[in-house]
């Protein structure tokens, strides 16, 4: 058999599946969407409290001014010392990198 709808059922058809859509749509959409999620504390507050205003002028720092910065031992000071005499005055901290 060759079954054939006219343009009336076709409208109907695609009536009742728009409106089965929507109502899907509607039963599982949430009912409210946040503008903004904050996050409570921040992830990352302040990881060197003690540094807090501090400033280190690495060119014209001493050995001992670079210990008192994290990471940064009497070697690794003395090295950083020895690279700017070198090389010359660092420009950007990259370079040290």
């Amino acid at each position: 058999m060759d079954w054939k709808l006219g343009y009336g059922s076709l409208g109907l058809i695609a009536l009742l599946l728009t409106g089965g859509l929507f109502w899907s749509n509607a039963v599982y959409a949430p009912i409210e969407v946040p503008a903004v999620v904050n996050l409570y504390p921040p992830p990352v507050q302040n990881p060197y409290p003690e540094l807090s205003g501090k400033r280190v002028h690495i060119n014209s720092a001493t050995e001992e001014e670079l210990q008192e910065l994290p990471n940064i031992g009497p070697k690794r000071a003395k090295d950083i010392r020895n690279y700017i005499k070198k090389y010359g005055e660092l420009a950007t901290i990259r370079e040290m990198l």
